[in-house]
């Protein structure tokens, strides 16, 4: 029986590409749970140590410029060759002989990240017909599911050969990058190849054809800053400092992102039933109750309080990434870049803030904090424009 008879091409190409972001995420997934190994090893503050995901963010400042080549050029080579580098940077971290060659590391594992990430969603919008949302969905569970699977894949490899030979991970990448290259080699990826045009006024244009949409989108990106992305950089070693083991801190960061990968299929579904717009309201009114919640329930019932904030506090993303994509923009792919740089460094700076207040008042009190701020974000939410129709 010929299996394309069985798979449509479309589905295919989903499934390849939510394959791609699975492995490619599995390796942006090992800063966390290495994060307390770092700390002891080179006797990191708390803001050193969350300046180094900072340091893998800093290349998204570049994403309206990949978002440019990816409308004007095409990217499929780049997206094709992402992971097998982000696992060669990723990888090599272990054997990293000091602080500044790590952040060198995690600065290229940041550029191949985005590399990857900016022209995806406007590849699925092209296959993916009327359901834009399940097939968002589809491609974030790929990387919420390698933000799961990664800590356990990265605590039993340093359990098996020590921090230092965890290069020997960087196989699985390189795979997942020649299959990706042969399979897109044929595939048309830009939508604009045989158009010229101004860097600067596709930027323009593109910021006041959504202005509203992107104010609003703020505070979900705030909200999602102060919960989710705090929680992931930081649990596994609030973990270690409460005394748990590294397997059992890596652990719950996988608890936390099962969960998510629930949130995010249902998110995403829902959405395209009841309103984008709706389905983020409540998620963005939920998770700053959650991660207050998580302050308590971490005492008394730590995996329950864990997967009810990954279920929620991680899902809005699928429905951001339709949002973006049904706002109708000339330029999707710098839209989605826009949305990208915001989001990647306004999280960074929210978990660097994080850091400094843990420095100053104890991990615990900034927990308290950044569940407080999250509720800034809130009203904005409100300014999302109606669904399409």
């Amino acid at each position: 029986m010929n299996l394309k008879r069985l798979i449509t091409p479309k589905k295919l190409e989903i499934y390849l590409l939510s394959t791609g972001h699975l492995i490619h995420d599995i390796y942006t997934s090992f800063l966390s749970p290495v994060l307390p190994l770092l700390i002891e090893k080179f006797s990191l503050t708390y803001t050193l140590a969350a300046f180094l995901r900072l340091a893998m963010r800093i290349p998204s400042i570049l994403n309206p410029f990949i978002g440019h080549i990816a409308d004007g050029v095409g990217l499929k080579y780049f997206v094709a060759l992402a992971p097998a580098i982000t696992a060669i940077a990723m990888s090599l971290i272990g054997k990293a002989p000091n602080y500044l060659s790590i952040v060198i590391l995690l600065i290229v594992a940041g550029l191949s990240s985005s590399f990857f990430h900016v022209p995806a969603p406007v590849i699925l919008k092209r296959i993916s017909g009327r359901k834009l949302g399940m097939s968002m969905s589809s491609f974030q569970i790929g990387g919420e599911l390698a933000r799961m699977i990664g800590p356990l894949i990265i605590v039993g490899a340093i359990s098996l050969w020590d921090f230092a030979g965890i290069y020997r991970l960087m196989p699985l990448g390189i795979i997942i990058s020649i299959i990706l290259l042969l399979k897109l080699k044929d595939e048309k990826i830009s939508l604009h190849r045989s158009k010229k045009y101004n860097f600067k006024e596709t930027i323009t244009k593109t910021l006041k054809q959504g202005k509203m949409l992107i104010f609003a989108l703020l505070g979900v990106i705030l909200i999602k800053s102060f919960t989710a992305s705090v929680i992931a950089a930081f649990l596994p070693t609030y973990l270690t400092f409460k005394g748990y083991s590294l397997w059992m801190a890596g652990g719950a960061l996988s608890i936390l992102q099962a969960a998510a990968i629930i949130g995010v299929l249902l998110t995403g579904t829902i959405s395209d039933m009841i309103g984008r717009k709706r389905l983020l309201i409540i998620v963005s009114f939920c998770s700053p109750l959650v991660m207050l919640l998580f302050l308590i329930g971490i005492k008394h019932a730590l995996i329950p309080v864990v997967m009810l904030l990954g279920l929620i506090s991680f899902s809005s993303t699928p429905v951001v990434l339709a949002l973006i994509q049904e706002n109708n923009f000339k330029y999707p792919s710098i839209a989605n870049g826009i949305y990208m740089t915001i989001s990647f460094l306004l999280s960074s700076f929210v978990v660097l803030f994080f850091g400094k207040i843990s420095d100053m008042f104890g991990m615990e009190k900034a927990f308290f904090i950044s569940g407080i701020c999250s509720f800034i974000g809130l009203p904005l939410v409100f300014f999302i424009p109606g669904d399409k129709k």
